[in-house]
């Protein structure tokens, strides 16, 4: 069942799209100035709302504290590992490749736990099997539609970020995901 936190989360996991977005229409050096700053203090809010915790209750009560998983309570937030995977995946690889990359994150692990919470039936390692079909279908459907990128490449991240995505490995799939579909596409070309 998809509860009203879940769209919240997804809601906020959407709005990342200004990432590959504002990638696509300006330099690789414009993105990477805001972004590695914004990360920097992003990270050092994360961090200290862990030991201090005047700032674990403002964060709590005033920010992302109703929309944090169980495990984010105890570790790095989800975003935070999106930013940092964001920045990584603009630094390692071509600029269709990191967008892709970054666009299978937001867009199909949006897809994977819409449908996974919505219709999700059938267990698979911790996921379900009609989400992980979901993250699939989107995956193939933005390597085949994005122009510029090697299909058969983009196919092979697909898949792979779909393993990814499924098999209970302990990362963060905010980062083991773009970085995935970066290096299969980026190996894949040739």
């Amino acid at each position: 069942m998809i509860t009203g936190i879940e769209m919240r989360r997804k809601a906020v996991h959407l709005a990342t799209l200004i990432i590959p977005i504002g990638y696509g229409f300006f330099p690789k050096t414009a993105i990477l100035t805001f972004l590695v700053p914004f990360f920097l203090l992003y990270l050092a809010v994360d961090l200290l709302r862990h030991f201090h915790p005047g700032l674990a209750a403002l964060f709590k009560k005033y920010f992302f504290g109703r929309v944090l998983r169980d495990e984010e309570e105890r570790r790095l937030m989800g975003s935070t590992y999106f930013l940092f995977a964001s920045i990584l995946t603009i630094l390692l690889f071509p600029k269709t490749i990191a967008i892709v990359s970054l666009l299978i994150l937001i867009l199909s692990d949006t897809a994977a736990a819409l449908v996974g919470k919505g219709v999700g039936r059938r267990r698979l390692f911790r996921k379900t099997f009609e989400g992980t079909m979901a993250f699939l279908t989107s995956s193939l459907l933005i390597v085949w539609f994005y122009p510029g990128l090697d299909r058969l490449a983009g196919s092979v991240a697909a898949f792979g970020t779909t393993m990814i995505e499924v098999l209970p490995i302990p990362l963060d799939d905010n980062l083991t995901i773009p970085l995935c579909a970066g290096a299969l596409m980026f190996f894949g070309t040739g």
